[in-house]
């Protein structure tokens, strides 16, 4: 397809309370390291809690260096030990990384690895990678069982991914608008980041973590921890065409949104819900979701919620074959997304009418529609509008015999997707610079992207893409 679908903005919705605390501990942890630390910063410690003073270092506790021989012959610890490796075994999972072990015991990243690091010369842990550690079972000395202040870490602990994971998606995309997320626990320290590369890796590396915080709050009641879980990440699972995961949390927001009797969260969990299912191709679940978006948004009355309703039952409607259906459905989306002055969105939905146009055969309207939303973009400097735009305007070229155009049109494209780390659109952007290179004799280039486009095709389990590609291949050899 060649238009965007990248996370739409959420709706703001009304400040949630404070978290309850947690029933039970994460029930996943990461499987990477961080970013490095210069591509990463973290903000400065609030006052440290009751916890965390009890962490702080006397004149008995054992250097680093002295307690990595003596570990060798057997454990040592050292005062306060015990409460930062409890604190460490509320994480289930493989391992813990030092900026959400911070996080978790209440105290700066400093001091956090420097516990870690004491904790793994006395054998209480073990270092898994650079900066992530793993508690040991547990020795005589320090016995398991819950202790006062454990929901209180494990709160602090869901609001480190949580805030992290909402300033990664600011920076990749700075057109989305804040969320009101409930306030941080003294202690919370999360992470920012200073490019869109670092923000990337970390969505990467920790999704497990962030699974497991959104999967533990679900079961807690922590409704709109859920809820904003999920719209933080959705534009990560868009782009990177993770399907499951994202049904998977919709599913979860979706009964969250219901319970707390929002409208706004009803209608974005449905249009996100419906976007998945079309995604994993059911699109008769598709369709019902975004219908009951749309009858939400129309009953609540404001134009925002109804154009997202609108433009994303376009694109289910796309998925199942309806074009005539989904282009009347994105120039109404578009109208809307202008009166509620939500510029990137009207180019979204601008781009997505000309696609239609393209597709219903008329090629002069197809390309007025995707030139305004070429132009929309960059004023507003708008990078998955621009390349969206570009990709369609590609095809409009190929279509018409333009074959040097469409490949300028195409590069273009695919260099914005991979500053935005979009590898589903990309799959499609050298899918179709692939048959430019073709048409315009130039075999060798069209087998490079074609092995590429494959390469993420399967990666995203889109298998008839693919085929299709991987056809091609062997007709060019």
């Amino acid at each position: 397809m060649a238009h965007a679908h990248a996370r739409p903005a959420a709706p703001a919705l009304r400040p949630p309370a404070p978290a309850a605390p947690a029933a039970q501990a994460v029930k996943a942890a990461a499987q990477a390291a961080l970013p490095t630390a210069p591509a990463v910063k973290t903000a400065p410690p609030t006052t440290q809690t009751a916890s965390a003073q009890a962490l702080t270092p006397t004149a008995q506790d054992t250097p680093v260096q002295a307690a990595s021989a003596q570990a060798r012959v057997r454990p040592c610890y050292a005062p306060g030990d015990g409460q930062v490796w409890h604190l460490l075994r509320l994480v289930p999972g493989p391992d813990i990384a030092v900026a959400a072990a911070a996080s978790l015991l209440a105290v700066g990243v400093e001091r956090a690895a420097a516990l870690l690091e004491r904790l793994t010369a006395g054998g209480l842990c073990e270092r898994t990678a650079p900066g992530r550690y793993r508690p040991r079972p547990a020795p005589p000395a320090h016995p398991a069982g819950v202790r006062p202040g454990d929901g209180a870490a494990l709160r602090r602990l869901a609001g480190h991914y949580l805030h992290t994971a909402h300033h990664a998606d600011r920076v990749i995309a700075p057109h989305h608008p804040q969320l009101p997320l409930a306030p941080l626990e003294p202690g919370c320290t999360p992470e920012s980041f200073v490019s869109r590369e670092a923000a990337l890796a970390w969505l990467d590396e920790e999704h497990h973590p962030l699974t497991a915080v959104r999967e533990s709050a679900r079961d807690s009641g922590q409704r709109w921890t859920v809820f904003h879980l999920a719209a933080c990440l959705n534009g990560h699972y868009v782009r990177r065409g993770h399907t499951a995961l994202q049904r998977a949390q919709w599913a979860d927001a979706l009964r969250a949104a219901h319970a707390l009797g929002d409208p706004e969260a009803q209608i974005t969990a449905h249009r996100y819900a419906g976007q998945a299912a079309s995604r994993a191709g059911r699109h008769i679940e598709a369709l019902a979701h975004l219908e009951r978006a749309v009858r939400i948004a129309e009953r609540h009355g404001r134009p925002g919620p109804q154009a997202w309703a609108y433009y994303i039952l376009a694109w289910t409607e796309e998925m199942a074959g309806q074009d005539a259906a989904a282009l009347t459905h994105a120039i109404c989306a578009a109208g809307l997304f202008a009166r509620a002055q939500q510029w990137t969105a009207q180019a979204d939905a601008l781009n997505a009418a000309g696609w239609y146009f393209t597709r219903l055969g008329d090629p002069a309207q197809a390309e007025r529609y995707c030139a305004r939303a070429l132009d929309l973009s960059r004023r507003h400097r708008y990078l998955a509008g621009q390349a969206a735009a570009l990709d369609s305007l590609g095809l409009l070229a190929q279509q018409t015999g333009r074959h040097e155009d469409a490949v300028r049109a195409f590069s273009a494209a695919l260099a914005h997707c991979r500053t935005l780390g979009n590898t589903y659109q990309e799959a499609g952007a050298l899918d179709r610079l692939g048959d430019s290179y073709a048409a315009t004799g130039r075999p060798a280039d069209a087998r490079t992207v074609w092995a590429g486009a494959a390469a993420v095709y399967r990666s995203q389990d889109r298998l008839r893409e693919a085929a299709s590609v991987e056809r091609r291949l062997t007709a060019l050899a």
